[in-house]
């Protein structure tokens, strides 16, 4: 066996005591004893509890300068202790709450294969991963880099500022369990990182809509090219896409169900731990804050219309929001007071050179224009003569005229050349705008409850991503992995849409040649 896979499995047991050992026990703890069985979101939890106790404890070590505590043998005994009584908590929960009886709905053929060609594309990226060390990017001069540091001192530097050390201390973590610095050993975290985000965007889509939507958005962000390149370098763009993943999931269920005071929290911590990774987590502030107003307006439109419940459920959500931000705050904030009590900047941001090299460029629009065409062909194909056809078409080409010219003018290299100019705009928004009027009128007669819930929930759900969105687009577009963590909600309407569609061709029991022709497609697409 080659040295480099020889190092990566060497570190097997860090990693099953991190997840499974540390993690697993307070993922159990933070779920309700009847979704136990809901395996997405124990797997979800369970990657993203582990690491964050692990690097929290030893955030605690690395901060004596003179001590140099941070050795393997007093991590293992931190975290042996917070293990046991996570386990010990969970056992009592185990034998005092006994779970409800569910049925667990089979999986379609095409959902299994979803699933597995995820599970053939996460061995190819494991490969890349075993095989590379860190090469690139800030993968190599930060995470990497410090990982590094913190193990041969023993300590995290006063004068080390910037990104917070969540996946530097696990690079640390996985040096002392390897006997010396071995970046294959390190980077064995990368993989399960990737699989965390693959288990958020399930949960997200499964907890808004149904398994069926969770898989297919599953299926869109795992075999997505540029997810494929990045999950390989190490680089903090996949795990923020995690926890913004999972802290939407979360949050989303109890802005949607007030009561559910449990999501709230879970949404508050996984918020934490995404600000414990990068401080572009802090976007996602910005979109509660945004999903603040919208209710506000909504709630005031109502109560001048005469709707005298109209503040009824007010207080609610302002608890859901309370309990996120009081969640957030223990991990969350601790590597920004330490940057402050060292004098340091407690955030720091890109340099204007980088903003100004942002394209704000029709390609930065791809994920809204392919939901439009998919929610186009979805209305040409179900309604027919319905559908205001010209009045939809003529909008659909407007905007493709509008960001045709900065999309063919991407191989530019002078700054600003690709961006999108007031005419290109003008062309999108009209373009938009009658396609969305004459989707609206062909949905306004064919509305039910259910469709009604799903279009509002995909709007929180834009909604939350719409900050994020802006300011990636206008700051920091010139690079693609920068939108990751909300490329999971961007996708959500056309996994919808998708998952819908082909539920309507009832492919697991049909046979002849539509099931393997749509097979194939499937393949071909992945």
């Amino acid at each position: 066996m080659p040295y480099w896979m020889t190092s990566m499995l060497g570190v097997t047991p860090a990693l099953v005591w991190m997840f499974v050992g540390v993690g697993l026990p307070y993922a159990l703890l933070a779920l309700p004893r009847a979704e136990w069985r809901e395996r997405a979101a124990v797997a979800c939890l369970t990657l993203a509890f582990g690491p964050a106790w692990v690097t929290a404890w030893m955030f605690l070590l690395g901060l004596p300068q003179e001590a140099n505590l941070l050795r393997l043998d007093l991590i293992l005994a931190g975290t042996a202790v917070i293990a046991a009584v996570g386990w010990l908590l969970t056992l009592r929960k185990w034998r005092t709450q006994k779970p409800p009886v569910t049925v667990r709905q089979p999986l379609r053929r095409d959902e299994k294969l979803l699933i597995g060609l995820i599970g053939v594309a996460l061995v190819v990226r494991w490969l890349g991963v075993a095989y590379w060390p860190s090469t690139a990017y800030d993968a190599l001069w930060v995470y990497a880099y410090q990982g590094k540091l913190y193990a041969l001192l023993g300590h995290i530097p006063n004068s080390i500022g910037y990104y917070p050390p969540f996946l530097a201390l696990q690079h640390a973590f996985l040096h002392l369990w390897a006997g010396g610095i071995d970046d294959h050993a390190a980077r064995a975290v990368i993989p399960f990182l990737h699989l965390g985000s693959i288990f958020a965007v399930v949960l997200l889509g499964s907890r808004l809509f149904t398994r069926r939507v969770g898989i297919f958005a599953a299926a869109l962000w795992a075999l997505y090219p540029h997810v494929g390149e990045w999950s390989r370098y190490g680089d903090l763009e996949v795990p923020v896409a995690f926890f913004f993943t999972a802290a939407a999931a979360f949050f989303l269920t109890a802005w949607m169900n007030p009561s559910a005071r449990r999501s709230a929290i879970l949404g508050g911590v996984l918020l934490g731990i995404g600000m414990w990774t990068k401080p572009t987590m802090g976007a996602f502030i910005q979109g509660v804050v945004l999903l603040a107003l919208l209710e506000g307006v909504r709630r005031v439109w109502l109560w001048r219309r005469g709707d005298v419940l109209a503040w009824a459920g007010w207080r609610s959500r302002a608890e859901v929001l309370l309990w996120t931000a009081v969640a957030c705050l223990p991990l969350g904030s601790a590597w920004y007071i330490r940057n402050v009590l060292n004098g340091h900047a407690a955030i720091d941001l890109p340099p204007g050179f980088w903003q100004n090299l942002a394209a704000r460029s029709g390609v930065e629009l791809g994920w809204p224009l392919l939901a439009l065409a998919i929610l186009s062909a979805w209305a040409l194909w179900r309604g027919g003569v319905r559908v205001r056809v010209r009045l939809l078409l003529t909008g659909l080409v407007l905007v493709w005229v509008g960001v045709l010219p900065s999309i063919t003018n991407t191989g530019r290299i002078d700054i600003g050349a690709n961006r999108m100019g007031a005419l290109e705009w003008l062309l999108v928004a009209a373009g938009a705008t009658l396609a969305g009027w004459a989707l609206w009128r062909w949905a306004a007669g064919r509305w039910t409850d259910a469709g009604r819930e799903m279009a509002r929930r995909l709007g929180w759900g834009l909604a939350l991503a719409l900050p994020y969105f802006v300011t990636w687009f206008y700051s920091y577009s010139y690079h693609y992995r920068l939108s990751f963590a909300i490329v999971p909600l961007l996708l959500l309407p056309i996994a919808v849409i998708a998952a819908h569609w082909t539920e309507a061709l009832r492919l697991s029991g049909a046979g002849g040649w539509r099931r393997w022709v749509y097979g194939l497609a499937l393949v071909l697409l992945a």
